[in-house]
C-alpha cells in the first residue's frame, strides 16, 4: 500500500508540473495544463487514500496490542 500511496504521489507532482508548464508543450493548439491539473488532483486523492487506509489497519492492531499489555 505505501508503495502505491509513494506512486501516486509522485504521479501528482509530475502532474503540477504539467500544469504549471514546466514539462510539456502545447500540441495541436491545445494546452496541457487541463490535463496536469487533473493528473495531479487524481495523483493526490489516490495517495491520500493509501496512506489513510494504511493507517486505519494499523490502528486496532496497535490498540489490541496495548490493551492485552495492559491487562496482563
Amino acid at each position: 500500500m505505501l508503495f502505491f500511496a509513494l506512486l501516486f504521489a509522485g504521479l501528482a507532482v509530475f502532474g503540477a508540473c504539467v500544469g504549471f508548464g514546466t514539462i510539456g508543450r502545447p500540441m495541436y493548439g491545445q494546452a496541457l495544463n487541463s490535463y496536469g491539473w487533473a493528473l495531479c488532483i487524481n495523483g493526490v486523492a489516490l495517495a491520500a487514500y493509501f496512506v489513510f487506509t494504511r493507517v486505519r489497519r494499523s490502528r486496532p492492531a496497535r490498540r489490541a496490542a496495548r490493551t492485552s499489555a495492559l491487562r496482563s
